[in-house]
């Protein structure tokens, strides 16, 4: 597969990255995106045709800064992404609660091209 021109995401300490699902339109099955400068959650929750209640069933991805993430399959197409606001509070598996305080995002975002039918 090849690979469309990667961007940058500058987020301010305030500014705001509401649910929404990357366009299906030009972007193929990939999106990955290297965190830099402040950690952050991202919340994955069913997008809205997935025909369930969007806060139910909801993941929430730590992403400390140097992380990677990759969506694909279900996450990238059947669940919307989203940052919590800056200050927000992150459980892991065992039960153990984490404050994230996110400041200065910046991040590199890299999708793969949409395969011809």
């Amino acid at each position: 597969s090849s690979w469309l021109p990667c961007h940058a995401i500058d987020l301010k300490q305030d500014g705001e990255l509401m649910a929404h699902v990357d366009s299906v339109r030009f972007s193929g099955g990939m999106v990955a995106g290297i965190s830099l400068l402040s950690s952050c959650i991202m919340r994955l929750r069913p997008g809205a045709d997935a025909g369930r209640d969007p806060n139910e069933g909801v993941v929430d991805l730590l992403l400390p800064p140097l992380s990677l993430y990759v969506l694909s399959g279900v996450s990238r197409y059947q669940y919307a992404h989203e940052l919590l606001p800056m200050v927000s509070v992150f459980e892991d598996m065992d039960g153990i609660e984490t404050v994230v305080e996110r400041e200065h995002r910046l991040s590199v975002i890299f999708r793969d091209a949409k395969q011809d039918e």
